[in-house]
């Protein structure tokens, strides 16, 4: 019954943790993944790269 609700959650904490590791980088290794400190959260919703 709350399988899916456990998921959501646990997805949206793996993604808070992601994005808090990100902004904890400098710019300089920010532009060499590819992104920018302002579109970090975009960054990493979007997902794996192809």
């Amino acid at each position: 019954m709350f399988e899916p609700l456990t998921r959501k959650f646990i997805d949206w904490r793996l993604l808070r943790v992601a994005i808090r590791k990100l902004r904890r980088l400098d710019d300089r290794l920010l532009a060499d993944i590819g992104t920018e400190r302002d579109d970090i959260a975009q960054f990493v919703a979007c997902g794996p790269c192809p």
